[in-house]
């Protein structure tokens, strides 16, 4: 009987404890997505103000945050700013004379270095990436040449990623971040050259 009513309380206190933690881990969830929303309704404000430095701080800090702001998936569909994503990623890229340029390119730098392409948002942020690295290829080779080779490499995938073997346009977009990138710094114009044609081979 004893053991009988032993087991009894271990079941109780373990089901007890397992509703508490449930309990705890969908208040957190709740919690995270109040912030969310939060964050996104700020984002949002900030740039019918055309309040650029509070939108650069809520811009997404990571390619992940970047992808439950502004992406698409088949499955559940449109993130919260979906919809705005052309005049938003186009405004963030607007930097100059608002922040320095380190900062934004350390912020730009921590999107890319894991992302992966995709249509729509992803892809925008990637062209206006491109442009900016022909224009001022300094202001990522100085945050670059401080990071493991693997890192580095994984920011030039995303940069060149999401195109056919044979689309010449990406072709021609690396012939001119390469001859950028290379006469500055020949290390990092062979990381992106080798990734490129490990990629497009």
């Amino acid at each position: 009987m004893k053991r009988i009513l032993l087991i009894f309380a271990v079941s109780c206190l373990f089901f007890s404890c397992n509703a508490n933690v449930k309990n705890e881990e969908s208040n957190n969830i709740a919690q995270n997505d109040n912030i969310v929303d939060t964050r996104v309704e700020k984002l949002k404000q900030s740039f019918e103000q055309n309040d650029y430095v509070t939108f650069f701080k809520l811009f997404p800090d990571t390619y992940d945050e970047f992808i439950d702001f502004y992406g698409f998936d088949d499955d559940t569909g449109k993130r919260p700013l979906y919809d705005f994503y052309e005049t938003h990623i186009n405004y963030f890229f607007k930097y100059e004379e608002k922040v320095n340029s380190e900062i934004f390119a350390g912020k730009v730098y921590e999107i890319a270095k894991r992302g992966v392409w995709d249509a729509d948002g992803i892809g925008l942020f990637q062209s206006n990436l491109s442009e900016l690295i022909i224009s001022k290829p300094n202001i990522f080779l100085e945050i670059l040449t401080k990071k493991p080779d693997k890192e580095a490499t994984s920011f030039w995938h995303f940069v060149f990623n999401g195109s056919g073997k044979y689309d010449l346009q990406n072709k021609e977009k690396f012939e001119k971040i390469y001859n950028s990138i290379n006469s500055l710094d020949k290390k990092q114009g062979r990381l992106l050259k080798d990734e490129f044609e490990i990629m497009y081979k």
